[in-house]
């Protein structure tokens, strides 16, 4: 596949790394030759410099032979335009745009076959809204995911001293959670994640994710001694409103929830708070102790660091730390910073740049994918897909299975109930299978689900 990137910033360069890795024919523009030479020095793509939304520009790009045009730059009407040149003057047939401006991304009717030629809208923002809305939906977990329609999800949590999962190994989780199926799909021990093998045994401190039917997610936090959302109010606090914490605002003033919002910029402070019904807006700043002390950040139940400035979200989620809040969110933008977040005790990150890696892949997926997500530092991938009569994987113990290296199924949906797999469970054709696998083996993982010609 030929891949067209446009931008070389955060999001344009996790792409870009991630399709080359893929061996897609890649090449990213941009007109800062000081990112372009970052995108040469980590990966093997051409790169040119150069406004994204010149016909000359894209004709040196080689538009003309591209299949997909991700425009990926910060300036909403460049990405727009850069579609809509890359349509008229140059056939590309598919087009995604990375838009922000929510007056853009609201209207449904903007884009299609006889208007804006933009086949997929990313919004990080959004992407990043939803991403920490779902994690706050079930109370101690550092990431939530749905899939199959909601009813099969993955949580992902760091595992505390006391929890019943410290200290066993991965054949003994039934017993710890009393019998409640799960399966645990990904583990990271000391900045490594990895799928892991039967014989891992769970430290304190270790992140894991696990696959569960939805249903039965609080009575396993419940069992693995952690604490579930109170049927109370609960109280939040966020720094930073801008796109992401007015998305999330929204959200939440739907739930059941006393919410705050301090924000810096008094212009904005008062947009929010005429925007917002039911939360009390503080214009001031977040790194002022007497202004968090005035506002109780002692008695919130979530802090959420949604600045667009990483410095500062991580410099509020340390102080709102030292306050003892018991759930901490910080908004990371820059993968620089991703080791250092665990490192010095930030367990919840969410990451705009991540979130927006996996929409996109999502998106250009062939076959019978019908979701695709990331975990962890992004290293493991997380396939949706519906098995076929043709599928590779039908009628066969999942132990007999020759599956790709580092790759395991984390759960079914059959006639919409959840199966939670063993070694002697057999995929049966129209099964919906949860397929976990490192980033190296998504292709061969891909391949298990293709359609082949007599299926027609």
């Amino acid at each position: 596949m030929n891949v067209l990137i446009l931008g070389a910033g955060e999001v344009g360069f996790s792409i870009a790394q991630r399709l080359a890795s893929e061996n897609c024919n890649v090449v990213v523009v941009d007109k800062n030759p000081q990112l372009l030479k970052r995108v040469a020095d980590n990966m093997d793509v051409k790169t040119v410099c150069g406004h994204a939304s010149l016909p000359s520009v894209l004709e040196q790009a080689n538009a003309a032979n591209t299949d997909l045009l991700i425009a990926a730059t910060t300036n909403d009407e460049v990405n727009m335009m850069a579609c809509q040149v890359a349509h008229s003057l140059f056939k590309v047939p598919t087009k995604l745009a990375r838009v922000r401006e929510s007056e853009y991304v609201d209207h449904e009717k903007l884009c299609g076959r006889d208007d804006l030629p933009i086949d997929l809208i990313i919004s990080p923002e959004r992407e990043a809204a939803k991403a920490i809305v779902k994690r706050f939906q079930v109370s101690s977990a550092a990431d939530a995911q749905e899939f199959a329609n909601g009813k099969i999800a993955l949580v992902g949590l760091r595992i505390p001293p006391k929890s019943a999962l410290a200290g066993i190994s991965i054949t003994e989780i039934s017993e710890a959670i009393n019998g409640i199926p799960v399966i645990i799909v990904a583990h990271e021990h000391n900045q490594s994640w990895r799928v892991p093998t039967a014989d891992v045994v769970l430290l304190a401190g270790d992140t894991i994710y696990v696959a569960i039917a939805r249903e039965n997610t609080d009575a396993f936090m419940d069992a693995a001694g952690l604490h579930c959302a109170d049927t109370g109010t609960k109280h939040v606090m966020i720094v930073g409103g801008g796109h992401i914490g007015y998305i999330v605002a929204q959200h939440l003033e739907a739930m059941n929830v006393s919410l705050k919002i301090i924000e810096f910029n008094e212009d904005r402070a008062r947009w929010l708070a005429e925007h917002l019904e039911r939360t009390t807006v503080i214009h001031g700043d977040a790194m002022d102790r007497q202004l968090l002390e005035e506002e109780n950040i002692s008695e919130m139940d979530d802090f959420l660091a949604l600045t667009n400035d990483d410095e500062t979200n991580i410099l509020v989620s340390l102080i709102a730390k030292k306050y003892t809040v018991p759930h901490i969110v910080t908004l990371v933008n820059r993968a620089i910073y991703a080791d250092l977040i665990s490192q010095i005790g930030l367990d919840v990150t969410v990451s705009p740049r991540l979130t927006t890696v996996s929409s996109v892949l999502s998106h250009i997926r062939k076959g019978r994918i019908l979701g695709m997500s990331s975990l962890g530092d992004g290293s493991i991938e997380v396939l949706e897909a519906e098995a076929l009569e043709t599928s590779k994987i039908l009628n066969k113990p999942l132990l007999e299975l020759d599956l790709p290296q580092g790759t395991l199924v984390g759960a079914i949906l059959r006639n919409g109930e959840v199966v939670i797999p063993n070694g002697r469970t057999k995929i049966r054709a129209h099964d919906h299978v949860l397929m976990v696998t490192g980033s190296s083996s998504v292709l061969a993982t891909e391949k298990l689900f293709e359609v082949h010609l007599e299926f027609f």
